[in-house]
């Protein structure tokens, strides 16, 4: 009876420990200061894509057009050439509607 209870303790520090070690991994994914909304309908929010250095990572643009109803995402090719480049866009509405299954 003592065998059971000791591999449970045992699995259970074990999984506890795991778990406080990949807690201290997590990054924070967005910044309430990195949105800001623009004139004319326009939200900007950025968002790191967990790739470049630590100290300047690679990010996406999302543009956010409140009045079309659109998003647009832009991101950079590579570190040498800075330019945005458009990844990709999408109707508001029709995504959450196949978000809904609709």
């Amino acid at each position: 009876m003592r065998l059971p209870a000791t591999i449970l303790t045992t699995s259970a520090i074990a999984i506890t420990a795991l778990a406080i070690v990949e807690a201290g991994r997590l990054q924070p994914a967005a910044f309430a200061a990195t949105a800001a909304t623009g004139l004319g309908g326009f939200t900007a929010i950025t968002s790191s894509v967990g790739q470049g250095p630590d100290e300047a990572p690679y990010e996406t643009l999302y543009i956010l057009d409140n009045r079309g109803e659109m998003i647009y995402v832009y991101g950079i090719d590579s570190p040498t050439d800075r330019r945005l480049v458009l990844r990709g866009g999408a109707s508001l509405p029709a995504l959450f509607r196949a978000a809904r299954g609709g």
